[in-house]
């Protein structure tokens, strides 16, 4: 998404007028194909545009950048801050680039930074006080739409299975107002909701409020609006700031709250587990 005082485009067309008709397509092609640049190698470039890579290249210092590292930083700033899937992945993809990283690299370096966040002390506390309060509760609500709502779905099974009830407001199943409805069942209510609050999110969150459930969410920032009406926040970053979010840090947080759940009460968990087997053995006599 370009910023409407976009000055990275006054820029590109008053150096281009004053440019030869080669270097001039370049840069025009350039400014109308960002996502584009952000991605591709100069030679990727030249072959999209028909020229040569020393083309790009000259084009590019021409309109002031010392090379297309400098340009996509430029181009980053014009794209948002994780604004649309789009951003995201260009932005991550210009990053593998830049640091000359494969894939799996920058994955694994993603991950470094994220898990060393989780560990802090005051985070590991949050999600001690969030498996505190879970574990008061006779029936959990878990809240995640669209790729959280997997993890919703994982954290949900996986305390079913240790012998607590639970209610999944995700909107696959049944429309989300439908499910919400169950919403005077639950005892706490467990909220994946990352990035700017959205309609899901809050309408979960104010009946949440209105029936004096108290709330865990599980964000990455503590600045949003969701935060402030939470009983405890766990801060759990995605990925580098601007990049393609992964959700590897967010489950290996839900995990510890599972175990902490089963540690609460290993009597619950451990008949609900032999029922478990008891009905496996069963169904496949």
């Amino acid at each position: 998404m370009i910023k409407p005082n976009d000055k990275l485009k006054d820029r590109m067309r008053s150096r281009a007028q004053r440019l030869s008709p080669s270097l001039a397509r370049v840069v025009e092609y350039m400014d109308g194909h960002r996502h584009e640049v952000m991605t591709m190698s100069a030679m990727e470039l030249a072959a999209a545009i028909g020229t040569s890579d020393a083309t790009v290249i000259r084009a590019v210092q021409a309109i002031g950048f010392r090379g297309l590292k400098e340009l996509r930083q430029a181009i980053a700033t014009t794209l948002g801050y994780g604004q649309t899937p789009v951003d995201s992945i260009a932005r991550t993809v210009a990053s593998i680039k830049e640091h000359s990283a494969t894939a799996v690299d920058q994955v694994f370096a993603d991950h470094q930074e994220t898990f060393l966040a989780l560990s802090v002390d005051g985070t590991r506390a949050s999600i001690g006080s969030a498996a505190e309060l879970l574990g008061s509760a006779q029936k959990i609500g878990v809240f995640g739409i669209a790729s959280t709502a997997f993890l919703a779905r994982y954290f949900a099974l996986s305390v079913n299975r240790i012998g607590r009830s639970t209610a999944v407001f995700d909107a696959c199943m049944a429309p989300l107002p439908e499910q919400l409805l169950d919403m005077p069942s639950v005892d706490v209510l467990l909220m994946l909701a990352f990035g700017k609050p959205f309609r899901e999110a809050r309408m979960t969150m104010a009946e949440a409020k209105q029936r004096h459930v108290p709330v865990v969410l599980v964000t990455d920032t503590r600045e949003t609006p969701l935060a402030r009406e939470a009983a405890v926040v766990i801060e759990v970053l995605r990925s580098h700031a601007g990049h393609v979010p992964m959700h590897a840090t967010t489950l290996v947080c839900l995990e510890a709250m599972i175990f902490a759940l089963t540690a609460h009460e290993p009597a619950r968990a451990i008949s609900t587990l032999e029922h478990l087997g008891e009905l496996r053995r069963t169904l496949f006599k």
